[in-house]
């Protein structure tokens, strides 16, 4: 898929509605958290019975007490025994509801992490090829701003729904209870409000698309710029983008702005029925009262009631909206869950033991696109490296030298051909055995956020100090990582931001001894490394590279010269293979690289 038909997808997901398959995916969020849901609805149903007790208390107090004819300290003793009971009530109310928010946050917010370990887990097992073709800032918005906005729906959806449905049924009842004829009353302000509610929902699912869908368009600009910060300082273009980034933020304020006041226009305007249906209830209630046929305290508790009554449509408004965005963000977070790793363990895939490291290509012919009709990126290599031999691979820019690799570690798989390892294919055997053989040290240099000592541990973190120290002694590192701050417990950056180029790839190098591999991969691993460190190093590496298979891919020929054999790869086909002294002697593309070389 493309990341444009990625993007129209994207869009698509944004205008749906919440189907009743994301709406139970959600509930299965909070299913490991149901004995504390079900604790919260208890308590829901508790504390909005407690509040619809409350106008019932009012009355009491009004037409016994207070409007009855009877002596004034019975009607004190009356009116200070009701002021007590509600008092109690409001109390009781408010113990139910802190029971009910901390049960809430609890199941919300247990859901949500899950949620988001969940996603992570996901995205670090899904295939190269999604990363290809799906902008980095959009994939973070799925792991942060998408699960973020699930947090209204998941912590307060339930028991905002169940207390707002039951007060809205409560009032209605009671309200009946009271005065059929009120009820009749107020109720020609149902059809506007129920115009008006229709009309938001309408609008507001379409402004709530947009606002989304520029929402991630701004975090993928801010990712990107932020991973290429230092291209833009280079080109100075702090000043350009900082202005596309400008008109994308504007854009977006536009977009909230108008969800927004579409929004805080809707409420309002429940507002004002609502003052309508109070201001038809005093005038029509007043005169039933005045008239006798209904009491001061039923009439002033028919107010109270019908307050509670627009309170949860403003409540459920403002849900809805809630559910309009969770609807989008949930779509994209559950497709990015559903999106299948393209390369996985087979059903019958085996674990592979130690390797003794036998690596051949048989007729592979591999392109990036497997849907393309472009040329082959490497087009019926075939080549086999035995145990303990080093094998080198040169070749101009785009040759396919890095891709050979890549299948190697089966983060592709060829469209034709076979990559074994051992006699096995590589696609037969678990992803997690295959990379346990083989360790990569690639010009990218990544260090994570922690001490040098956690980055070497990073492929093996069972590694002790001292085995540590002897592979850094062994490659010649030591002394480097010693001349740091705090040695080999100095904090690097993010990505190691806080060293030198040359500091990282010599990490990166330990880190990779340290894991004890079978197969070792060095994709331009030297490039970030001065002449003297280099040459300081090689012959450690020509040790190394006794005991294991080697796998080396360099512009510099001086790291590839004492190969065992070299392959040279022009447009993906192997042109000339065999060792220094013979591709020199061949004259051919080889021994133009070479006199190159030695011209610089």
């Amino acid at each position: 898929m493309s990341a444009a038909e990625d993007n129209e997808l994207e869009e698509q997901f944004a205008q749906k509605r919440m189907s009743s398959g994301t709406f139970v995916r959600l509930m299965r969020c909070v299913a490991p958290y149901r004995r504390t849901f079900v604790v919260n609805l208890v308590f829901t149903v508790l504390a909005t019975a407690s509040a619809l007790l409350g106008p019932q208390l009012l009355q009491w107090g009004i037409d016994h007490h207070l409007t009855r004819l009877v002596d004034a300290a019975t009607a004190r003793t009356g009116v200070l025994w009701v002021s007590a009971i509600y008092l109690a009530n409001l109390l009781v109310g408010w113990g139910l509801s802190v029971v009910q928010v901390r049960s809430a946050i609890t199941v919300g917010q247990g859901a949500m992490n899950d949620l988001r370990v969940a996603v992570f887990e996901h995205i670090q097992r899904l295939s190269l090829s999604f990363f290809d073709r799906t902008q980095q800032g959009r994939i973070i918005a799925r792991a942060d701003s998408d699960i973020e906005s699930l947090d209204r729906v998941l912590t307060w959806g339930a028991n905002q729904m169940l207390s707002s449905a039951l007060t809205l049924l409560g009032a209605l009842a009671l309200m009946l209870r009271y005065d059929w004829r009120l009820c009749l009353a107020v109720s020609v302000v149902i059809p506007p409000l129920a115009w008006s509610t229709r009309v938001f929902q309408r609008r507001a699912m379409l402004a709530y698309r947009h606002m989304r869908e520029q929402g991630s368009r701004l975090t993928a600009a801010a990712a990107e710029g932020i991973a290429g910060v230092r291209v833009v300082q280079a080109f100075a273009r702090e000043d350009v983008n900082l202005g596309q980034y400008q008109e994308l933020g504007e854009e977006y304020g536009r977009r909230v702005l108008s969800a927004a006041r579409l929004f805080h226009t809707y409420l309002p305007f429940v507002g004002v029925l609502s003052g309508l249906g109070t201001a038809i209830i005093l005038g029509y209630g007043g005169t039933l009262a005045l008239r006798g046929e209904l009491s001061v305290g039923e009439l002033a508790a028919f107010i109270l009631y019908l307050g509670m009554f627009f309170g949860p449509i403003q409540t459920m408004g403002d849900l809805y909206n809630a559910l309009l965005s969770t609807a989008a963000s949930a779509e994209r977070v559950f497709g990015l869950l559903d999106t299948e790793p393209q390369i996985r363990d087979r059903p019958d895939a085996t674990v592979l033991g130690t390797a003794e490291g036998r690596i051949r290509f048989e007729g592979v012919c591999f392109r990036y696109d497997s849907t393309s009709a472009d040329r082959w990126i490497l087009d019926d290599i075939d080549f086999e490296v035995r145990p303990g031999e080093t094998l080198a691979l040169v070749g101009a820019t785009g040759s396919g030298k890095s891709s050979i690799v890549s299948l190697l570690m089966r983060f592709y798989e060829p469209q034709r051909g076979r990559v074994m390892l051992d006699g096995c294919d590589v696609a037969s055997v678990t992803l997690e055995s295959l990379h346990r053989q083989i360790a990569i040290v690639t010009q990218d240099n990544f260090l994570f956020t922690g001490t040098v000592m956690e980055n070497l541990r990073f492929a093996r973190p069972e590694a002790t100090e001292a085995e540590i120290r002897q592979a850094a002694e062994t490659l010649g590192t030591d002394d480097v990582i010693r001349k740091l701050k705090d040695g080999y417990e100095t904090r690097v950056g993010e990505r190691g931001s806080s060293l030198s180029a040359g500091e990282r790839q010599l990490i990166c190098f330990t880190r990779a001894l340290v894991a004890r591999p079978r197969i070792l991969v060095l994709d331009e691993a030297t490039s970030a490394v001065d002449p003297a460190t280099e040459a300081r190093i090689q012959h450690a590496l020509e040790r190394l590279f006794e005991k294991r298979t080697s796998l080396v891919i360099a512009h510099r020929l001086s790291t590839v010269r004492h190969a065992t054999r070299i392959l040279v790869l022009d447009h993906g086909r192997v042109v000339e293979q065999g060792t220094h002294d013979e591709l020199v002697a061949q004259g051919g593309r080889y021994a133009a690289l070479y006199r190159e070389f030695v011209r610089e």
